[in-house]
């Protein structure tokens, strides 16, 4: 794979990234990505006319109905389609990947493994990330896993790709995949459903519905961004807001008491192994 050099007619190489499918981790990722068109030369295929219109025409993204259009050329193969549609996915490729080409995986419950066999192959450099939704607007969270047939040119580039929407943390066993589902993956559904919560109480206590959802979500975003520029603990964060007998101490013992950890817990397993059963599951289908 070409990382960006020069030539000796000191034109710009630029790495070819493809999208196979224009879902909301696709447009996700290509909204970051189509701000450095300097390094990219970016492709996205999808079946539907007004997401093709969308990329083409906001983003500066080619985009085609059909992925055949300009797999040949890319250097970097993206599977951003559902697990669901792997097995089918995987089966068409089986002709058309070649051997320099980086599959990159953004999909959840579809193993490393499981793409090789797809794809009729023992070796191949192959990417799994897992994204989540707030890298729209770059503050994104991804956990990768490279095998050990990727090169450190395909890591650099990788890494450049999800580092322009957020973090990204680099994982040594294909298994923490799914603990990174939990943690990362999922969990912006915790917080939206913890701040839909939070909202509707306030307005129950008497704050008119804007004021209680704008507190919201202020007090999540700054409670955030505080954790990440300070260099304390979460737990004494935590306690830094809790004065001896005072409200936040009643509202904590309260959450202690009703066991929120247990919940929080038994929540983050549910996703954790729902991916482990996809993967199951996907792994039969994909022959």
């Amino acid at each position: 794979m070409q990382s960006v050099t020069k030539t000796n007619s000191d034109s710009t190489i630029k790495a070819r990234i493809g999208f196979i499918g224009g879902g909301n981790m696709a447009r996700a990722i290509l909204t970051s990505l189509s701000e450095q068109q300097d390094l990219f030369k970016l492709f996205v295929c999808d079946r539907n006319a007004d997401k093709r219109q969308f990329f083409q025409d906001t983003l500066g993204v080619s985009a085609s109905a059909d992925y055949r259009d300009f797999m040949e050329s890319l250097d970097i193969v993206v599977l951003a389609v559902k697990p669901q549609g792997f097995p089918s996915l995987l089966d068409e490729l089986k002709s058309l990947i070649k051997p320099h080409q980086l599959i990159i995986s953004v999909a959840a419950g579809v193993s490393v493994e499981a793409i090789l066999r797809g794809i009729g192959q023992k070796s191949h450099p192959i990417i799994r990330v897992m994204p989540n939704t707030p890298s729209t607007i770059g503050l994104g969270a991804s956990a990768i896993y490279a095998n050990g047939e990727v090169s450190e040119s395909q890591q650099a580039i990788t890494q450049t790709i999800f580092s322009s929407c957020g973090v990204t943390a680099w994982l040594q066993e294909e298994q923490l995949i799914s603990a990174a589902v939990a943690v990362s993956g999922s969990s912006p559904a915790y917080i939206y459903y913890l701040m839909e919560i939070m909202t509707k109480v306030g307005i129950e206590m008497g704050l008119d519905e804007t004021s209680s959802k704008t507190l919201t979500q202020q007090a999540v975003l700054g409670s955030a961004k505080y954790s990440q520029l300070s260099d304390l603990s979460l737990e004494t964060l935590k306690k830094n807001v809790m004065s001896p007998k005072g409200t936040t101490e009643q509202a904590i013992f309260s959450l202690e008491n009703n066991h929120f950890d247990r919940i929080i817990k038994e929540a983050m397993s549910a996703a954790f192994d729902r991916d482990q059963e996809l993967s199951k599951i996907i792994s039969k289908e994909i022959k």
